[in-house]
C-alpha cells in the first residue's frame, strides 16, 4: 500500500512503514543461540551495532547535506545489512526503500525519508538498549 509521508510534500509517496513490527526477536534469538550462555558476547554484538548504526547514519545525513551521491549510495546500502542483520524489520524496510529509490537516481526521495530513518532507529535503539544491555 502506497501512502502519503505526513512529514513530506504529497509528491513524495511511499510504503506504510508502519506495518512492519520494530524489532524481530528471531534474528537476536540467532544471535544468542550462537553465543551459547555468554551474555558478554551478545552484549558486544549489540553495542557493535549500536556504534556501526551510528556511524553510518552519521555517513548518511553527510552524504545527503554535501550531495556525495555515490556516498550515499553505500552507505545506505550498508545499513540496510545491517538492519536486517540484527532484526530492525521496519528500519530495513525503510533503509531498503532509500536503496531502491537511490538506484533509480531517486536521491531528493531518498533524502526526504531520512527523518523517518534516523527517527525510527532512536526508537530501536531504545528498545535494544532495555531488551539486551
Amino acid at each position: 500500500m502506497i501512502m502519503n509521508n505526513k512529514n513530506t510534500e504529497n509528491k513524495f509517496k511511499h510504503p506504510d512503514f508502519e506495518q512492519y513490527p520494530v524489532f524481530n526477536n528471531k534474528n537476536i534469538e540467532k544471535l544468542r543461540s550462537l553465543a551459547g550462555d555468554q551474555t558478554e558476547v551478545l552484549k558486544e554484538i549489540v553495542n557493535s551495532f549500536l556504534e556501526e548504526s551510528s556511524f553510518l547514519l552519521k555517513n548518511i545525513e553527510d552524504a545527503i547535506d554535501k550531495s556525495q551521491f555515490e556516498k550515499l549510495r553505500e552507505n545506505v546500502h550498508s545499513i540496510k545489512g545491517l538492519f536486517a542483520t540484527i532484526g530492525a524489520t521496519k528500519l530495513f524496510e525503510i533503509s531498503k526503500y532509500m536503496d531502491e529509490n537511490i538506484k533509480k537516481d531517486n536521491f531528493e526521495l531518498t533524502s526526504k525519508l531520512f527523518p523517518m530513518l534516523k527517527s525510527n532507529c532512536s526508537e530501536f535503539e531504545k528498545i535494544i538498549k532495555n531488551k539486551f544491555l
